[in-house]
Formats: C-alpha cells, structure tokens, sequence
C-alpha cells in the first residue's frame, strides 16, 4: 500500500461529509494525518465546518 497523497487524503476528508468512509480509507487518512500538519489542519478546519453547519441546521435558521 502506497502512503495517500495530500490530495488524497483532502478528496477523502470532503468526501467523509457526505458519506462513511471505509475502513482502507479510514486507516489511509489516519495513517497520513500522522505525519502531515497540513492535512491535520486541513480535517481539522473541514471538522469545524461540519459541525457549525448542523447547529446551523437545514434551514439555515
């Protein structure tokens, strides 16, 4: 297995919103986020806006 590429591992972070990533995938984000501080802040900064737009709600309200 081939360490993921940043731009993998982004692909896979904006992909984690909308759907389960699997294990493999999972394990190769984890794996890259270990020894990239980009990408940590990267997750870290999609994280965010993940949870600011479910208290923000369907609405928009």
């Amino acid at each position: 297995m081939i360490k993921p590429t940043c731009k993998e591992v982004h692909r896979l972070t904006s992909e984690s919103m909308d759907r389960e990533l699997t294990l493999l995938e999972r394990s190769r984000v984890r794996m890259h986020l270990l020894v990239c501080n980009a990408c940590r802040n990267f997750t870290a900064q999609m994280d965010l806006i993940r949870k600011a737009m479910q208290r923000l709600g369907p609405g928009g309200d």
